[in-house]
Protein backbone atom coordinates (compact mmCIF):
# COMPACT_ATOMS: atom_id res chain seq x y z
CA UNK A 1 0.00 0.00 0.00
CA UNK A 2 1.31 3.45 -1.41
CA UNK A 3 2.01 5.74 1.83
CA UNK A 4 0.86 9.46 1.42
CA UNK A 5 3.13 11.88 2.96
CA UNK A 6 2.46 13.61 5.76
CA UNK A 7 3.10 17.01 4.28
CA UNK A 8 0.95 16.37 1.47
CA UNK A 9 -1.68 14.55 4.04
CA UNK A 10 -1.42 18.36 6.01
CA UNK A 11 -1.87 20.17 3.45
CA UNK A 12 -4.95 18.46 2.21
CA UNK A 13 -6.54 18.60 5.47
CA UNK A 14 -5.72 22.47 5.71
CA UNK A 15 -6.48 23.36 2.21
CA UNK A 16 -9.98 21.33 3.25
CA UNK A 17 -10.66 23.22 6.14
CA UNK A 18 -9.58 26.63 4.69
CA UNK A 19 -12.67 26.21 1.93
CA UNK A 20 -15.20 25.18 4.88
CA UNK A 21 -14.73 28.00 6.78
CA UNK A 22 -14.74 30.00 3.43
CA UNK A 23 -17.59 28.76 2.15
CA UNK A 24 -19.02 29.01 5.75
CA UNK A 25 -18.23 33.02 6.36
CA UNK A 26 -19.56 33.53 2.50
CA UNK A 27 -22.76 31.68 3.86
CA UNK A 28 -22.83 34.15 6.82
CA UNK A 29 -22.26 37.27 5.31
CA UNK A 30 -25.01 36.47 2.62
CA UNK A 31 -27.66 35.14 4.92
CA UNK A 32 -28.09 38.24 6.85
CA UNK A 33 -28.22 42.15 7.47
CA UNK A 34 -27.76 42.04 11.33
CA UNK A 35 -31.35 42.95 12.30
CA UNK A 36 -33.50 40.54 13.88
CA UNK A 37 -37.40 41.09 13.64
CA UNK A 38 -39.77 39.80 15.98
CA UNK A 39 -43.38 38.99 15.89
CA UNK A 40 -46.24 39.59 18.61
CA UNK A 41 -49.51 38.87 18.91
CA UNK A 42 -50.25 40.94 21.91
CA UNK A 43 -49.27 44.30 20.34
CA UNK A 44 -48.94 42.88 16.73
CA UNK A 45 -46.00 44.74 16.22
CA UNK A 46 -43.70 43.83 14.13
CA UNK A 47 -39.87 45.06 15.85
CA UNK A 48 -36.63 45.25 14.70
CA UNK A 49 -33.28 44.63 17.12
CA UNK A 50 -29.92 44.72 16.92
CA UNK A 51 -28.71 40.85 15.61
CA UNK A 52 -25.72 41.31 17.45
CA UNK A 53 -26.24 42.85 20.72
CA UNK A 54 -30.16 42.18 20.65
CA UNK A 55 -30.56 46.03 21.23
CA UNK A 56 -33.67 47.51 20.18
CA UNK A 57 -33.76 49.48 17.36
CA UNK A 58 -37.47 50.53 15.78
CA UNK A 59 -40.97 49.04 14.98
CA UNK A 60 -41.09 47.77 11.25
CA UNK A 61 -44.34 47.53 10.63
CA UNK A 62 -48.27 47.53 12.96
CA UNK A 63 -50.64 44.84 11.43
CA UNK A 64 -53.01 46.27 9.21
CA UNK A 65 -55.66 44.49 11.13
CA UNK A 66 -54.75 43.38 14.89
CA UNK A 67 -55.30 40.46 15.08
CA UNK A 68 -52.19 38.42 16.14
CA UNK A 69 -49.39 37.84 14.50
CA UNK A 70 -47.44 34.47 14.37
CA UNK A 71 -44.46 33.40 11.90
CA UNK A 72 -42.56 35.62 9.96
CA UNK A 73 -39.78 34.84 6.98
CA UNK A 74 -38.08 36.86 3.98
CA UNK A 75 -38.21 36.15 0.76
CA UNK A 76 -34.21 35.34 -0.03
CA UNK A 77 -33.60 38.22 -2.91
CA UNK A 78 -37.27 39.75 -3.75
CA UNK A 79 -37.14 42.13 -0.98
CA UNK A 80 -40.48 40.76 0.45
CA UNK A 81 -41.56 39.31 4.22
CA UNK A 82 -44.06 37.41 4.79
CA UNK A 83 -46.15 37.64 8.72
CA UNK A 84 -48.92 35.10 9.78
CA UNK A 85 -51.76 35.86 11.75
CA UNK A 86 -54.05 34.02 14.15
CA UNK A 87 -57.53 35.49 12.89
CA UNK A 88 -56.28 36.78 9.78
CA UNK A 89 -54.47 36.70 6.46
CA UNK A 90 -50.89 36.68 6.04
CA UNK A 91 -49.40 39.87 4.93
CA UNK A 92 -46.95 40.63 2.51
CA UNK A 93 -44.85 43.89 3.31
CA UNK A 94 -41.73 45.61 1.45
CA UNK A 95 -38.61 45.10 3.55
CA UNK A 96 -37.37 48.37 2.76
CA UNK A 97 -39.95 50.86 3.71
CA UNK A 98 -42.31 48.31 5.57
CA UNK A 99 -45.26 49.01 2.98
CA UNK A 100 -47.97 47.16 2.93
CA UNK A 101 -48.12 44.68 -1.04
CA UNK A 102 -50.82 42.18 -0.21
CA UNK A 103 -52.41 40.13 2.06
CA UNK A 104 -53.18 36.20 1.00
CA UNK A 105 -56.64 34.93 2.02
CA UNK A 106 -57.62 37.65 4.41
CA UNK A 107 -60.60 35.89 5.14
CA UNK A 108 -59.09 32.35 5.75
CA UNK A 109 -59.01 32.74 9.69
CA UNK A 110 -55.90 31.34 11.52
CA UNK A 111 -52.50 31.04 8.84
CA UNK A 112 -49.79 30.58 10.89
CA UNK A 113 -47.27 31.20 8.79
CA UNK A 114 -46.26 31.80 5.11
CA UNK A 115 -43.09 30.92 2.80
CA UNK A 116 -41.49 31.69 -0.43
CA UNK A 117 -41.75 28.10 -1.69
CA UNK A 118 -39.11 27.28 -4.59
CA UNK A 119 -41.92 26.53 -7.32
CA UNK A 120 -42.28 30.70 -6.94
CA UNK A 121 -45.34 30.29 -5.13
CA UNK A 122 -46.19 31.13 -1.92
CA UNK A 123 -46.95 28.24 0.93
CA UNK A 124 -49.21 29.10 3.63
CA UNK A 125 -50.32 26.82 6.77
CA UNK A 126 -53.98 27.05 6.87
CA UNK A 127 -54.98 25.97 10.83
CA UNK A 128 -58.59 26.24 9.56
CA UNK A 129 -58.52 23.74 6.51
CA UNK A 130 -55.47 22.02 7.97
CA UNK A 131 -53.28 21.87 5.05
CA UNK A 132 -50.45 23.91 3.28
CA UNK A 133 -51.79 25.95 0.30
CA UNK A 134 -49.92 27.23 -2.80
CA UNK A 135 -50.67 30.79 -3.89
CA UNK A 136 -49.51 33.33 -6.60
CA UNK A 137 -47.25 35.43 -5.66
CA UNK A 138 -48.33 38.22 -8.28
CA UNK A 139 -52.09 37.79 -7.92
CA UNK A 140 -52.71 36.15 -4.27
CA UNK A 141 -54.94 33.88 -5.38
CA UNK A 142 -55.69 30.19 -4.44
CA UNK A 143 -53.73 27.67 -6.79
CA UNK A 144 -53.70 24.03 -4.99
CA UNK A 145 -53.26 22.07 -1.79
CA UNK A 146 -49.69 21.31 -1.16
CA UNK A 147 -50.70 18.80 1.58
CA UNK A 148 -52.76 18.06 4.30
CA UNK A 149 -51.70 18.31 7.76
CA UNK A 150 -53.28 18.76 11.43
CA UNK A 151 -52.64 22.64 12.28
CA UNK A 152 -49.55 23.51 10.13
CA UNK A 153 -48.09 25.31 12.34
CA UNK A 154 -44.51 26.88 11.14
CA UNK A 155 -42.58 25.58 8.49
CA UNK A 156 -39.01 25.74 6.88
CA UNK A 157 -37.55 24.81 3.54
CA UNK A 158 -34.47 21.62 5.12
CA UNK A 159 -31.01 21.91 3.88
CA UNK A 160 -32.27 19.12 1.70
CA UNK A 161 -34.67 21.04 -0.30
CA UNK A 162 -37.29 19.59 1.53
CA UNK A 163 -40.44 21.10 3.38
CA UNK A 164 -40.74 20.74 7.12
CA UNK A 165 -43.96 21.66 8.91
CA UNK A 166 -44.76 21.61 12.58
CA UNK A 167 -48.20 19.48 13.13
CA UNK A 168 -49.20 21.58 16.13
CA UNK A 169 -51.97 19.15 16.63
CA UNK A 170 -50.52 15.99 15.34
CA UNK A 171 -47.35 16.12 17.80
CA UNK A 172 -44.78 15.80 14.48
CA UNK A 173 -43.03 17.23 12.08
CA UNK A 174 -44.16 16.54 8.67
CA UNK A 175 -41.61 16.01 5.57
CA UNK A 176 -42.51 16.46 2.54
CA UNK A 177 -41.34 16.98 -1.14
CA UNK A 178 -41.35 20.92 -1.50
CA UNK A 179 -42.32 21.09 -4.92
CA UNK A 180 -45.13 17.89 -5.34
CA UNK A 181 -46.00 18.01 -1.51
CA UNK A 182 -45.66 14.03 -1.93
CA UNK A 183 -44.69 12.30 1.62
CA UNK A 184 -41.02 11.79 2.63
CA UNK A 185 -40.89 11.32 6.32
CA UNK A 186 -41.75 12.48 9.51
CA UNK A 187 -40.53 13.60 13.10
CA UNK A 188 -42.37 12.17 15.81
CA UNK A 189 -41.81 14.23 18.70
CA UNK A 190 -42.38 12.53 22.69
CA UNK A 191 -46.20 12.92 23.51
CA UNK A 192 -48.28 15.13 24.37
CA UNK A 193 -46.44 17.39 22.22
CA UNK A 194 -47.30 20.65 20.07
CA UNK A 195 -44.44 21.22 17.54
CA UNK A 196 -44.26 24.95 17.05
CA UNK A 197 -41.19 25.57 14.66
CA UNK A 198 -38.21 23.93 13.40
CA UNK A 199 -34.58 25.34 12.39
CA UNK A 200 -31.48 23.62 11.27
CA UNK A 201 -28.04 23.85 12.26
CA UNK A 202 -26.09 25.49 9.68
CA UNK A 203 -23.04 23.48 9.20
CA UNK A 204 -24.21 19.53 10.68
CA UNK A 205 -28.04 19.82 9.17
CA UNK A 206 -29.14 18.93 13.21
CA UNK A 207 -32.96 19.58 13.34
CA UNK A 208 -34.85 21.80 15.84
CA UNK A 209 -37.89 21.56 17.48
CA UNK A 210 -39.63 23.83 20.01
CA UNK A 211 -42.51 22.19 21.54
CA UNK A 212 -45.38 24.09 23.26
CA UNK A 213 -46.81 21.40 25.68
CA UNK A 214 -43.69 19.76 26.97
CA UNK A 215 -42.15 23.61 27.36
CA UNK A 216 -39.19 21.63 25.63
CA UNK A 217 -37.05 22.25 22.66
CA UNK A 218 -35.65 18.92 21.05
CA UNK A 219 -32.82 18.42 18.51
CA UNK A 220 -32.94 15.63 16.13
CA UNK A 221 -30.40 13.80 13.70
CA UNK A 222 -30.51 15.13 10.51
CA UNK A 223 -30.71 11.17 8.80
CA UNK A 224 -32.06 9.20 12.01
CA UNK A 225 -34.39 11.45 13.18
CA UNK A 226 -33.42 10.37 16.48
CA UNK A 227 -33.60 12.60 19.53
CA UNK A 228 -29.77 13.91 20.29
CA UNK A 229 -30.49 16.51 23.23
CA UNK A 230 -32.99 19.05 24.76
CA UNK A 231 -32.40 22.53 25.46
CA UNK A 232 -34.90 24.98 27.81
CA UNK A 233 -34.85 28.65 28.81
CA UNK A 234 -34.83 30.30 32.21
CA UNK A 235 -38.17 30.44 33.35
CA UNK A 236 -40.03 29.91 30.00
CA UNK A 237 -43.01 28.14 29.46
CA UNK A 238 -44.42 28.55 26.07
CA UNK A 239 -41.46 27.94 23.84
CA UNK A 240 -42.50 29.18 19.98
CA UNK A 241 -40.25 30.50 17.14
CA UNK A 242 -36.43 29.51 16.85
CA UNK A 243 -33.76 30.32 14.24
CA UNK A 244 -29.64 30.38 14.36
CA UNK A 245 -28.01 33.08 14.26
CA UNK A 246 -25.94 33.68 11.22
CA UNK A 247 -24.12 36.53 13.11
CA UNK A 248 -22.76 34.64 16.23
CA UNK A 249 -23.83 31.13 15.33
CA UNK A 250 -25.99 30.33 18.38
CA UNK A 251 -29.39 29.10 18.65
CA UNK A 252 -32.19 31.62 19.34
CA UNK A 253 -35.51 30.82 20.54
CA UNK A 254 -38.38 33.27 21.35
CA UNK A 255 -40.61 32.26 24.55
CA UNK A 256 -44.09 33.82 25.20
CA UNK A 257 -44.53 33.36 28.88
CA UNK A 258 -40.99 35.71 29.39
CA UNK A 259 -41.59 37.35 26.63
CA UNK A 260 -37.83 36.74 25.83
CA UNK A 261 -35.37 35.79 23.51
CA UNK A 262 -33.37 33.15 24.89
CA UNK A 263 -29.92 32.38 23.62
CA UNK A 264 -28.30 28.73 23.76
CA UNK A 265 -24.88 27.21 22.71
CA UNK A 266 -25.29 25.64 19.46
CA UNK A 267 -23.44 22.22 20.75
CA UNK A 268 -24.09 22.11 24.06
CA UNK A 269 -27.55 23.47 23.72
CA UNK A 270 -26.51 24.87 27.58
CA UNK A 271 -28.39 28.52 27.74
CA UNK A 272 -26.05 31.36 27.63
CA UNK A 273 -28.72 34.53 27.91
CA UNK A 274 -31.97 33.91 29.16
CA UNK A 275 -32.57 37.59 28.08
CA UNK A 276 -31.26 37.96 24.80
CA UNK A 277 -33.63 41.16 24.03
CA UNK A 278 -32.96 44.54 25.48
CA UNK A 279 -34.64 46.64 26.68
CA UNK A 280 -37.49 43.66 26.67
CA UNK A 281 -40.47 44.13 24.51
CA UNK A 282 -43.06 44.32 27.54
CA UNK A 283 -45.73 41.73 25.61
CA UNK A 284 -46.15 38.62 24.22
CA UNK A 285 -43.53 37.69 21.37
CA UNK A 286 -44.01 34.62 19.14
CA UNK A 287 -41.79 34.37 15.73
CA UNK A 288 -38.23 35.57 14.46
CA UNK A 289 -35.38 35.91 11.79
CA UNK A 290 -32.77 38.05 10.45
CA UNK A 291 -33.44 40.36 7.37
CA UNK A 292 -31.77 38.69 4.62
CA UNK A 293 -28.82 40.61 2.78
CA UNK A 294 -29.73 41.55 -0.88
CA UNK A 295 -26.82 43.00 -3.31
CA UNK A 296 -23.52 41.16 -4.60
CA UNK A 297 -22.10 38.04 -3.36
CA UNK A 298 -18.98 38.94 -1.25
CA UNK A 299 -15.86 37.99 -2.30
CA UNK A 300 -12.54 37.27 -0.38
CA UNK A 301 -9.60 37.46 -2.58
CA UNK A 302 -7.04 37.07 0.89
CA UNK A 303 -8.45 33.53 1.46
CA UNK A 304 -8.59 32.23 -2.19
CA UNK A 305 -4.51 33.55 -2.18
CA UNK A 306 -3.63 31.75 0.86
CA UNK A 307 -5.54 28.63 -0.95
CA UNK A 308 -3.68 28.81 -4.27
CA UNK A 309 -0.54 29.33 -2.16
CA UNK A 310 -1.04 26.19 0.20
CA UNK A 311 -1.89 24.17 -3.34
CA UNK A 312 0.86 24.95 -5.40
Amino acid sequence: MRLIRPSIFHRALTLTLLIAATLLSLRHAQASSGELFVTSDASNLLRTYNGTTGVFQSVFSASSTPVGQMAVHFGATNNRVLIGHNAFGVEERNVTTGALIKIYNPGGGWQWAGIYAPTGEVYIGDMMTNDVRAYDANTAAFIRVVTPISGPADMEIGPDGNLYICSFYGGIVLIVDAVTGAYIDQIVLPVPAQPNDVAFHPINGSIHVTDMKSYQGYRFHPVTHAITGTFAGTLWARPHGVAFSPISGNLLAVDGVTGQVHEFNPSTLAELNPAFLSPPPGDKIVDLAFKPTLGPTPTTPSTWGRIKRLYH
